[in-house]
């Protein structure tokens, strides 16, 4: 299955909180099927806030489904990820052709070695793009950075330039 095509994408904690504090899951929400939240990942959301608070009313176009990890699986839980990261890979793992959305490096190392489809926070705003779900990425890419992605902003030109929003 290419990126492109809707599949089910297990969230992170950070790219969850990102893009809901940036309120870009409504826009995000097509280019999932479903959208899977371990109870790890709520744990650590509501740490701070209730998950809700991140999450856009439910709407047609937005599914999410809430899913308990009784048991890391022994390939991921060797990487000594967080309770999170490691949730998220065990429920893709477990479901062939699920995606993880990870930002954490370690993680994605982790899900690149066991071949899990793998997006970024960033790259859902890409692909946001590609799927015609946004006219221009940099104001979500703003939007992002400005509630708290930590980017290199040289990566950011680039992706920028290749694109065609370098002089947007």
């Amino acid at each position: 299955m290419s990126p492109g095509m809707n599949r089910n994408w297990v969230l992170n904690a950070s790219p969850l909180i990102l893009l809901g504090k940036a309120d870009l899951l409504k826009t995000i929400g097509p280019l999932a099927q479903v959208w899977i939240i371990p109870e790890g990942v709520v744990l650590e959301i509501e740490i701070k806030n209730p998950i809700e608070s991140y999450l856009p009313e439910a709407s047609s176009d937005f599914k999410v489904r809430r899913e308990k990890v009784s048991k890391i699986d022994a390939a991921i839980a060797s990487w000594d990820l967080g309770q999170g990261e490691s949730e998220v890979l065990t429920l893709a793992l477990r479901k062939p052709g699920t995606g993880v959305v990870l930002d954490d490096l370690q993680a994605r190392k982790c899900a690149t070695v066991l071949d899990v489809p793998l997006i970024g926070t960033l790259g859902l705003i890409l692909l946001a793009k590609r799927r015609g779900l946004l006219n221009l990425a940099k104001p979500a890419i703003d939007q992002l950075i400005d509630v708290g992605l930590h980017i290199d902003p040289v990566m950011v030109s680039s992706i920028l330039v290749e694109i065609g929003e370098s002089g947007k």
